[in-house]
């Protein structure tokens, strides 16, 4: 199926939406307005022996992260909190550097936090979430060009998962020649021992049952598409993902390849039940300025 349509509405970053428009067989969508393609959707074309991965990969992608953004909603006592329930002294509210609370009506992403010892966090953060990244990262002002933390720990856990990377890789080149190709041009540029290898990616991010809110992935190639597959861990319905500006949503399943335009608006339906394990596969857009 082919979709030309135009954008019903302005979608709004960190909202939650509920989309009951769900397309569940293969389609491309494209904007009737400019002619981008949006979002390339397969069913059931990935072989379930490529999701046959590394046990440590599972568990990790159930690890926290605070710095999630938008993509966590807004930020509020009971989401900093998640994951310090036995911590002695826990995050108390959401405020601003110097300990004032944050209006109720606040919309923030990420906020300093004031502890119930009345200590004022240093750094600020999200709503911690189910989500962590392996593979390798360009340059932040943290941090110089890098494989991630667990990934340089784990690198023979982390190879387990490379031939499911390459098989994206190559449906991505038969279904969106031109834009693997525009990708490939900056991969062919990155330190070869920061890119997953006889693929055209750089980066995973992983993530276990996150609804995410809707946002726009900044750091993927601008050029290029990211790609999206899910591994089933447990029983679940919903967590659907979405294009809220088009009014539709996507059951993707094991098996199943989505190529989308990560900069365009999207998040996820209500989920309920636990074990989805999302793949997301990008390029990282700066990774061809790290040093060989």
């Amino acid at each position: 199926m082919e979709l030309y349509k135009d954008k019903i509405q302005k979608a709004i970053i960190g909202e939650f939406y509920n989309i009951d428009t769900i397309i569940n067989e293969d389609c491309d969508l494209y904007d009737s307005t400019t002619g981008e393609l949006i979002f390339s959707f397969k069913k059931k074309i990935i072989e379930d022996d490529f999701y046959n991965i590394d046990a440590k990969i599972i568990k990790h992608a159930g690890g926290l992260s605070y710095n999630r953004g938008s993509a966590t909603g807004t930020v509020t006592a009971q989401g900093l909190r998640r994951g310090m329930e036995k911590w002695t002294k826990k995050p108390e509210m959401p405020c601003d550097k110097d300990g004032n609370p944050l209006p109720e009506d606040h919309k923030k992403h990420s906020s300093y936090f004031k502890y119930e010892d009345g200590r004022i966090s240093k750094r600020q953060r999200s709503n911690s979430v189910a989500s962590q990244s392996i593979g390798g990262f360009d340059k932040s002002p943290q941090y110089p060009c890098r494989l991630t933390y667990w990934t340089k720990a784990n690198l023979e856990p982390y190879k387990t998962i490379f031939p499911l990377c390459k098989d994206i890789s190559e449906k991505y080149f038969s279904y969106c020649p031109d834009k693997w190709l525009h990708q490939y041009e900056k991969y062919e540029k990155c330190p070869q021992d920061y890119v997953i290898p006889d693929t055209n990616f750089s980066t995973l991010t992983i993530n276990m049952d996150f609804r995410t809110a809707c946002h726009q992935d900044k750091g993927d190639c601008k050029t290029g598409l990211t790609a999206f597959t899910i591994k089933k861990c447990g029983e679940y319905r919903g967590g659907e993902l979405c294009f809220p500006e088009y009014n539709l949503g996507l059951n993707i399943e094991q098996g199943d390849l989505l190529l989308f335009n990560p900069h365009q608006p999207h998040c996820n339906n209500p989920l309920i039940g636990k074990g989805r394990m999302s793949f997301v596969l990008y390029l990282r857009e700066k990774m061809d300025k790290c040093p060989t």
